[in-house]
């Protein structure tokens, strides 16, 4: 009876240590797939900006001087409408049942852009979706931009809120974005745009209709850096909460890779944004 009662405990020992192994292989496979997602968000919205400051360059500009030639985004496709009657001012790119941009990324649907000023600053800008879908990507709900510029330095400065669903392709599900972040738009060389970057801080917060959440924070001194020329973030430090446990993105020195470093507990492993 002692006998068999010490071969019970061992085996369940080895089913305890077992099902610990898999959850832990388990819990290191979520935190990049839910980084990984919230990583292509991230830079989903960055997409968003900078061609959406293409639009307001073409067909705002009292100067008229930008030229589809020096844009990093925009082709002869989306077609692009603005209603400066309106108010406030609305901007309406429509990239219609398919429009593959100069970043190569295939996009449908509509973005919308209301602003009472659009080539004065401060100034708001509200954006909504409709059926807006980037590379399989849908990307719903509202954000809301108050923007400030330093015209000396040629920088842009905005305080964002934003409130978005993504729905991701190859059935991997859904998510939420709720963030509060604080993004600068460097335009270095003039009328060189693939010389732009976005410097982004602030928190967001990511939950996956699985019930994964995350919690993200960067901040002001390891600021993500997004790199038009390549349409990646390139560089900066996140940390993320999910339950009780803790990690850090780090997304390198400013190459123009598609690699970060996973850190959680001392341990670091490379993974892949897409």
């Amino acid at each position: 009876m002692k006998r068999l009662r010490m071969s019970f405990a061992i085996f369940l020992s080895v089913i305890a240590f077992n099902a610990c192994q898999k959850d832990d292989s388990s819990s290191v496979a979520d935190e990049v797939t839910v980084s990984q997602q919230e990583t292509q968000t991230e830079e989903a919205l960055a997409d968003v900006d900078m061609l959406t400051d293409e639009a307001v360059d073409l067909y705002t500009s009292s100067l008229k001087s930008a030229t589809i030639q020096e844009f990093a985004y925009l082709n002869d496709c989306p077609a692009i409408t603005v209603d400066k009657n309106s108010n406030p001012q609305t901007l309406t790119i429509d990239f219609g049942a398919s429009c593959a941009g100069k970043d190569e990324k295939v996009r449908s649907g509509k973005i919308v852009v209301t602003s009472t000023a659009f080539n004065t600053f401060p100034s708001v800008r509200d954006f909504t979706f409709d059926n807006y879908i980037v590379d399989g990507k849908k990307i719903e709900g509202s954000l809301t931009k108050t923007i400030s510029k330093d015209q000396e330095n040629n920088v842009r400065t905005a305080v964002i809120s934003e409130n978005i669903t993504i729905t991701f392709p190859d059935n991997e599900g859904k998510a939420t974005r709720v963030a509060n972040i604080t993004r600068q738009y460097q335009r270095n060389k003039l009328l060189n745009p693939l010389d732009n970057r976005i410097v982004s801080w602030g928190t967001t917060e990511f939950t996956k209709v699985s019930g994964a959440n995350l919690s993200k924070t960067v901040t002001s001194d390891k600021p993500l850096v997004f790199k038009i020329s390549c349409h990646h973030l390139v560089s900066g430090v996140e940390t993320i909460i999910n339950d009780k446990r803790t990690w850090i993105i780090d997304y390198g020195d400013g190459s123009c890779d598609n690699k970060a470093i996973l850190t959680e507990d001392g341990k670091s492993k490379e993974i892949r944004i897409r």
